[in-house]
This record gives structure tokens, sequence and C-alpha cells, in this order.
């Protein structure tokens, strides 16, 4: 498999709600590996475009492409590609009356990814992975904020994804909490992880991005590498990361 290879697309995605265009006519393609950033103003359109990356949206016009495939049709075929390409949210979502270890195992042993012994064997690998493997019996609410989201993530890494979309994973937690987060982050990218992140921690995405992209309005920008980008002739652009880099 080449690094080279396109493995999502968004070709001229449109989201419309009742009194405003969310998403305009949006398009991008991520190849295996890419670490792309996704920053600009709040309601820009970053989640809502994220979200119908995974579907959990239905775009208005325009499609979603999945290794050359569009991805369409029925809940069963939408929840396979959503095994392939995870998300992880701003408020954690974990299932709060199950342990850390069943909420880690639950998706792969229901999918038939693995049985309950490998995904038990590979959860406890995870959690050894993130220094939380003593928290395995414990409830999500015995946890910081930071151990929640670090969880989430490692959930997700559970069903063996692709593509790995972040909604702003930070964004929710206190400030001494975000940096564990951040360094997990770092660490899937290191692997290799091909990664989409909506984030205003422009100092991170600046970090580990080998592409940012710049949403305002619903519509992107500009896209280039983190450098180019917070160096934009654009004024929009230029006036944005004035402000947030003071």
């Amino acid at each position: 498999m080449s690094k080279n290879e396109i493995i999502l697309e968004a070709s001229h995605l449109v989201k419309e709600f009742p009194a405003l265009r969310a998403v305009d006519d949006v398009s991008l393609s991520v190849h295996r590996g890419e670490k792309v950033f996704i920053v600009g103003p709040s309601g820009s359109g970053k989640s809502t475009f994220l979200r119908c990356l995974n579907m959990l949206e239905n775009a208005t016009s325009g499609e979603v492409i999945f290794h050359g495939k569009k991805v369409r049709g029925s809940s069963r075929s939408i929840n396979s590609y959503r095994c392939k390409v995870g998300m992880v949210f701003q408020h954690f979502n974990l299932f709060p009356h199950l342990t850390i270890i069943d909420n880690i195992t639950l998706a792969p042993v229901k999918t038939g990814l693995m049985n309950m012994a490998q995904a038990k064997k590979e959860a406890l690998e995870l959690l050894r992975r993130i220094g939380l493997e003593d928290k395995a019996e414990a409830y999500p609410m015995q946890l910081s904020g930071g151990q929640k989201q670090r969880v989430a993530i490692i959930r997700a890494c559970a069903m063996h994804p692709e593509v790995l979309l972040f909604d702003e994973p930070t964004s929710a937690l206190d400030p001494e909490m975000v940096g564990e987060v951040q360094l997990l982050m770092k660490d899937l990218a290191n692997d290799g992880m091909t990664m989409i992140v909506v984030t205003h921690e422009i100092a991170f995405a600046a970090d580990v991005a080998d592409r940012m992209v710049f949403m305002d309005q619903g519509k992107i920008l500009e896209a280039d590498a983190p450098a180019v980008l917070m160096n934009s002739e654009k004024p929009r652009i230029r006036e944005f990361f004035a402000k947030v880099l003071k």
C-alpha cells in the first residue's frame, strides 16, 4: 500500500440546515498516513464537515469516497465504513454504565472483529500503552477528563481503523490535561495513522500536521503545509492567525 494512495475523499460536499449552509462545496483528498488538521473560526463548518465524513450527518449533496468507492446505501454498509473510519468526540462519549475495559471491548466483539478473549488482551495492551492498565475495571466517572479522552482514543484504535477523525479532542479538557492527550495523538501520528483533526490548538497543529486546512463560512479557503498556511497572503487567514497567535 502506497503512502501516495488517496484513502478518503470529500467531493463537493454541501450540508444545509434551514437557515444555514454549514458546509459549502467542500472537496478534500487525504492520503494514507497523512495528518490533516482543520482550523478556522468557531462556526466555520469544521465539525459539521467532519460529521459528514463519518456519515453522522447526511450531506445535502456531494459524496464521501473511501478507497475510490462512494459511501452510501444501507445502514449495514455505513456501519462497516465507520469501523474503518473511527471518530473521537469532544466529550468522550464513553458508556458510563460500563467499565473501561468493557467500553473498549464492546465494539470489536459486537462487530465480530475479534472474540472476547482477544479483545480483552488487546484492550489491556492499549491501556498499558497509555499507563491506565490499573483503571481497566474502573468506571468513566472515576477518571479525569484527560484519562477519559485517552480511553476514548484507544477505544477507537481497538477497531483497527484506517483513518481516525478527531473533533476538537482537547477543547473540553482542563489546560493541564491537554498535553497528555496530545502526546497520545502524536504517538499515533508517528505510528503512521491517517488522521483528520479539527482543532483550535494551533501550535499543536503546526507541530504535527502534514497539511493544515483553513475553513471559514463553510468553505475551504486554503490548504497547505502549516508554515505556508500560517503565512498566507489571504487577508482573512492572516487576520485569523494574527488573533490566535497573539
